[in-house]
């Protein structure tokens, strides 16, 4: 009943969805390419000879989070089809980047019953794998129906999430609990999924973000650009203020003002969050009268270059590697935050903003090591850097500390692939 007042909703906002669709390809094209996907067409089509394992994740978090489970599925499962479902461009190009012709990708299609049957008899899957939040009515019920296994892990439940789920509990509770298995990242998820699911047994299998491998070529590749960019012999101190959103980018121009003031030769790299931002934050920085570096256009940061905007595609944690200290996005507004563990993974001290909702969990293990500071706005991203800056014995005792919290929590996939085992197994037999 509650799924079919869904389903009726959903058909008579189905225009807005077009139309967001719509605006969002004027500002990145990408959108209006390949929307047919999103009605349940598709370009590809399995090959007939294997059995497809589908993999879910919606956007550019999920999609990095997934790559070494993917890559685990891929050897563990070889005689397997894998096709990974994505919602935007930037996680389709991640995708094709680092996994190529080894897995197939399609968009996701509109969850409603017309578009996901044609999906669904086109690609036949046997096994569904959605990551963290991914919890759609209609999917969920239409592949219980056809008997395809669902799991739902690295799974997440925010305390705000919790909130919104609980009111509309018996259409959110119908679909967890058509779920096959729910693997959830920390002990604080289990205990709200539980809220909503009270006798689903959930495993737990920490978050797959710490599996994510760092290449060792950034490291080598970077050293050498950061000497490149010395000025008499001596490193520039570098900050990095990574996935940021509308607003934040004035915070930390206005941070580095202060610290030009403080430091000789400072650089800030900016690396917003949305690709259709970047001209808007190229803009902001010139306004600041400060010299900027575009590095899509692959322009050298120079001697006096102070902003290096970072506005391509799939290399975060190669600008993390040129960086010393990162400020991470989406947490000086109430967005909830961003990924953490990038930056700890390369050993940077972290700077945040209190809004760490999304994050709590991985937020808490940082502080408790002492790797990660709380700022609220320019004066203290100005203050916790420049302190770093002219303390080393402090700014290596953090490096330590954030890379001690990434090497700790590690496993995630092993652990995921070892409770998934059984029943894949038998499926793709």
């Amino acid at each position: 009943m509650y799924r079919l007042i869904y389903t009726f909703i959903y058909f008579l906002i189905l225009p807005l969805y077009f139309l967001r669709l719509l605006v969002k390809g004027i500002k990145n094209p990408d959108y209006l390419y390949r929307w047919n996907e999103r009605l349940g067409f598709g370009r590809l089509k399995p090959s007939g000879e294997k059995k497809v394992l589908w993999v879910h994740a919606v956007s550019v978090g999920e999609v990095n989070a997934s790559i070494p489970l993917i890559r685990g599925i891929l050897k563990k499962y070889e005689d397997s089809e894998v096709l990974v479902t994505t919602t935007t461009p930037t996680g389709s190009k991640i995708l094709m980047d680092k996994l190529g012709s080894r897995i197939k990708h399609q968009y996701l299609p509109i969850d409603l019953p017309i578009f996901l049957n044609r999906f669904l008899r086109i690609w036949n899957p046997r096994a569904l794998i959605l990551l963290e939040t991914e919890i759609w009515p209609n999917l969920i019920a239409m592949c219980k129906k056809k008997d395809i296994f669902i799991s739902l892990v690295n799974a997440r439940l925010s305390e705000r999430s919790l909130k919104k789920y609980l009111r509309f509990k018996d259409v959110i509770s119908e679909s967890i609990s058509d779920l096959d298995l729910i693997i959830a990242q920390y002990k604080t998820d289990q205990k709200r999924f539980r809220q909503l699911v009270p006798r689903k047994k959930i495993n737990l299998c920490g978050n797959l973000k710490f599996d994510q491998e760092i290449p060792d070529q950034f490291l080598e590749i970077s050293n050498s650009i950061k000497e490149g960019w010395s000025i008499n012999k001596k490193m520039r101190p570098t900050l990095i203020g990574a996935s940021t959103h509308e607003g934040e980018e004035e915070a930390l121009l206005d941070g580095f003002i202060k610290i030009k003031q403080e430091l000789d030769n400072p650089l800030l790299i900016l690396v917003p969050r949305h690709p259709e931002r970047f001209n808007r934050v190229k803009q902001i920085i010139r306004s600041y009268n400060l010299s900027i570096s575009v590095r899509s256009i692959k322009e050298e940061v120079q001697n006096d270059t102070d902003v290096l905007l970072g506005d391509t595609m799939g290399e975060l944690n190669f600008l993390y590697s040129l960086s010393d200290v990162a400020f991470v996005g989406g947490s000086l507004i109430n967005h909830g935050g961003q990924n953490l563990l990038e930056p700890a993974a390369l050993s940077l001290p972290i700077i945040s903003g209190p809004n760490l909702r999304n994050f709590e969990e991985i937020a808490k293990k940082l502080k408790n090591q002492g790797a990660l500071e709380i700022v609220k706005g320019p004066k203290d991203i100005q203050e916790v850097f420049s302190k770093l800056i002219s303390d080393k014995r402090e700014l290596n005792k953090r490096k330590k500390a954030s890379r001690l919290v990434y090497e700790e929590n590690r496993g995630a996939v092993d652990r995921i692939l070892n409770d998934l085992d059984n029943p894949l197994q038998i499926l793709l037999s």
